[in-house]
């Protein structure tokens, strides 16, 4: 069991024996045995970045995909978004990526987040095009690339998508095609969580608070 599910259920219930009955619960599940990382090679440790104090200031972006099977809606690409200071994570369903497609959903993320001064992406061509370096210019963003051959340069993008693939499999299981569907709540998910190198959740780090979410919820029903 996850140190992560243990803590979070502990701040906000308790009972005798709470960590082997969640740790049992958790080995019952057939779809997180089938997903978890348990037995496979271990990556690299990946050198660390700059440290970067203000939230949104610089951010990495990368595609996820294409995703089999594609979404019910043509959906078959996912664009993720990771802020360096507060790891706070966002994603966006895509039909395609071709440029134009890929920088509009950058832009409909910089209206939630605000504009970035930096904006750190692999060598795909949809990042590199003439298109997407004018629309960085145009918003005075300066697009940074990851060393050609080598994705772990990207590595907090990386590990976002990694952890976003698992939770997709394992939530849309009975209905794969309907994955789009999923990605808010997962996102929400993602946010309330510590994260082990910062101590803090990326909803703290942004909002300054303790987000209330579905344990808190959970816990006033039973009062």
């Amino acid at each position: 069991m996850g140190q992560k599910t243990l803590d979070r259920i502990q701040a906000e219930f308790f009972w005798p024996g709470m960590g082997q009955e969640i740790s049992r619960l958790v080995r019952s599940c057939d779809i997180c045995q089938k997903t978890s990382d348990r037995g496979r090679v271990k990556p690299a440790p990946l050198k660390p970045m700059p440290l970067i104090s203000e939230p949104f200031e610089r951010v990495a972006v990368d595609i996820v995909g294409p995703i089999h099977p594609r979404a019910s809606d043509g959906c078959k690409y996912i664009l993720t978004l990771v802020d360096f200071s507060t790891r706070w994570p966002e994603a966006v369903p895509l039909r395609n990526i071709d440029a134009v497609t890929v920088a509009e959903a950058m832009v409909e993320i910089f209206c939630r987040i605000g504009i970035p001064r930096q904006v750190l992406s692999d060598r795909g061509t949809q990042f590199t095009s003439a298109m997407m370096e004018e629309v960085l210019r145009l918003l005075s963003i300066k697009g940074l690339k990851t060393t050609p051959y080598h994705p772990m340069c990207n590595g907090l993008c990386e590990r976002f998508n990694g952890t976003l693939k698992k939770m997709l499999k394992r939530m849309a299981a009975e209905q794969p095609k309907e994955w789009p569907r999923y990605l808010a709540p997962l996102l929400f998910a993602y946010r309330e969580v510590p994260q082990s190198s910062l101590k803090f959740s990326p909803f703290e780090l942004v909002y300054g608070r303790t987000v209330r979410g579905p344990l808190q919820i959970l816990r006033e029903l039973g009062r």
